[in-house]
């Protein structure tokens, strides 16, 4: 057992229940909170995933959208640009129900095919399905807090993440609804909520911005409901029309906070910001900042400490020798303790007292509840404010589609040898000096018959890892270690893709993880994540895309500090 190891042993044997803030009861976050708990109640159940499928064999045909039934016997609403009247479409319940339903009618007028952007399709299969109810956009105020209940394309989930706004413009310049809850694509066709759980918009497109984000109004559904279920491609407003009607709960809708009223009082903001430092460090010579979560833990019973305080944080934006900015404006040199490659976590030493930090409740389990979706989160940064967000989702994994060991060599056939035909400049495989031409014999120890053997020998792998790689030159047989590096990192025009800060270069690639709908920069993920309780949720380890921040949470924080 290493000095380490003894330290942070004697470092968890006293760990104690702590809070770093808390709202007082009755505030309106508790309000909110609870209002947000009822909604997703009524809402998640009729919040469905949605692809088109071939009518004969059901093959699925396209990309998912989204969509909310509002009926018992399976009226779906959806967005024009992505519904087709007569086509057939796969339906996917939250609770893992599948149906089958057709595109019905569709109001899409040119030339920009844009406005309304209104769609229906029906369930075509028997059954008795679940359903959210229509509220009334003539009830809303600016400022009216609101949710989302889609499937965002990236988090490529079976069930919906929850995100938290407030309507921003009643009707904008396109006739739209807009809102601060956060899209991508996927979630185009998806239901937003009032905190009734009523239906009030549904997604239609985004803009760069983050908080702008464009609805279809509900009453846009309401007026031509008759005329979409009809069937129908329609390139004009139908002449047919529905009575919109009044909204018997417009007294109950007004009685609820706006969202912009939630307070962040001043005397917690302090607390919040002593959880969290900001680290700087060289990786590769280009210098990157993170920030780390700071954890109270007592060593005053370890002989020979080399540390007084304790701090986790992202581990592939932490190099060898990162340097902490204390409150006080100094800077301390810190000292890796430990990594753990799976989880994205390093754990960092500093000889001097930083700040209070967190401390770990023996009954923190680190699970989540679907009652649990919607919860208000504080992610504090040392320099500013608190992020707010909610919790989107419960426990999932995701697989390293772009964390995944990449060497960055093609092979084929010549002369019935597997050679490298391609090294793609700066790659993992120019580094270690490999050029085309070369037969490639082993990865590992285990030979390479093919093409796909020789993809699949890399399929274990993340960036960063090593793998070894013999090759024949020139009739000399030469091995090489391999230092793995991550996938080109593709970033389209979508707006989706252009937001403030982008993306974490280790983004995914994790297991049993939670997402929060917070905007959290790459810079700023490593920092704890709080609930409107106070209880310490883990700390944001990347950002993912537009709609998703992805945190490790305590539980496996502890594991990873050997803490029972």
């Amino acid at each position: 057992m290493n000095k380490c190891q003894v330290l942070l042993i004697a470092a968890v044997q006293s760990l104690a229940v702590s809070a770093a803030y808390t709202q007082p009861k009755g505030s309106i976050a508790n309000e909110l909170s609870g209002y947000v708990s009822g909604a997703v109640a009524k809402g998640y159940k009729a919040s469905v995933l949605m692809w088109e499928i071939d009518a004969i064999s059901h093959t699925r045909q396209g990309a998912q959208f989204s969509g909310v039934v509002v009926s018992k016997n399976g009226d779906i609403l959806s967005a024009a640009h992505v519904v087709t009247p007569g086509k057939s479409y796969r339906v996917m319940f939250p609770d893992g129900q599948e149906c089958v339903a057709k595109g019905q009618g569709r109001i899409s007028i040119p030339p920009a095919f844009m406005l309304p952007d209104a769609a229906m399709l029906k369930i075509v299969d028997e059954g008795s399905w679940p359903f959210a109810e229509m509220g009334w956009v003539s009830s809303l105020t600016a400022g009216a807090p609101c949710i989302s209940i889609a499937y965002p394309e990236t988090l490529e989930q079976r069930k919906p993440s929850v995100r938290f706004g407030h309507i921003s413009i009643l009707q904008n310049k396109y006739g739209f609804l807009q809102s601060t809850c956060v899209m991508e694509p996927g979630d185009s066709g998806g239901p937003l909520f009032d905190l009734l759980g009523r239906v009030i918009g549904i997604h239609s497109g985004i803009e760069v911005a983050e908080n702008v984000n464009y609805e279809v109004p509900i009453d846009t559904y309401r007026k031509y409901y008759s005329a979409l279920k009809s069937g129908g491609n329609f390139t004009l407003l139908p002449a047919d029309t529905d009575v919109l009607g009044s909204d018997s709960l417009f007294s109950a809708i007004r009685k609820i906070p706006l969202e912009y009223q939630l307070d962040l009082q001043v005397r917690s903001d302090k607390k919040l910001k002593q959880s969290c430092v900001r680290i700087s460090s060289l990786i590769n010579g280009t210098r990157r900042y993170i920030l780390g979560a700071v954890l109270s833990l007592d060593i005053s019973h370890a002989n020979n400490a080399v540390a007084k305080s304790f701090i986790v944080s992202k581990s592939s934006m932490v190099g060898e020798t990162p340097m902490i900015a204390l409150e006080n404006g100094n800077i301390v040199k810190g000292i890796v303790l430990k990594r753990d490659r799976a989880n994205d976590l390093v754990l960092i030493g500093s000889s001097v007292m930083v700040n209070q930090g967190i401390k770990f409740g023996s009954d923190d389990t680190g699970n989540t509840a679907f009652q649990h979706l919607g919860r208000q989160l504080r992610s504090p940064r040392p320099d500013s404010i608190a992020l707010r967000g909610v919790l989107s989702t419960m426990q999932i994994n995701l697989p390293p589609k772009t964390s995944h060991g990449y060497i960055g060599a093609s092979t084929g056939f010549k002369r019935d040898k597997l050679v490298f035909t391609f090294i793609q400049p700066g790659s993992a495989a120019e580094i270690s000096g490999f050029t085309i031409e070369d037969i490639v014999e082993s990865v590992d120890g285990l030979p390479v018959a093919d093409e796909l053997d020789f993809v699949k020998a890399f399929g274990k792998y993340q960036a960063g890892d090593t793998a070894t790689v013999a090759i024949t030159r020139a009739g000399q047989k030469i091995t090489r270690l391999v230092v793995l590096k991550y996938p080109p990192q593709k970033v389209g025009n979508h707006p989706a893709e252009n937001f403030v800060g982008g993306k974490s270069i280790r983004r995914d690639g994790f297991h049993a993880v939670f997402v929060q709908d917070a905007s959290v920069q790459p810079s700023s993920c490593g920092g704890p994540v709080f609930d409107i309780d106070g209880v310490f949720i883990g700390i944001n380890i990347a950002r993912l895309s537009r709609t998703s921040t992805v945190i490790i949470p305590a539980l496996i924080i502890k594991k990873f500090l050997d803490v029972n």
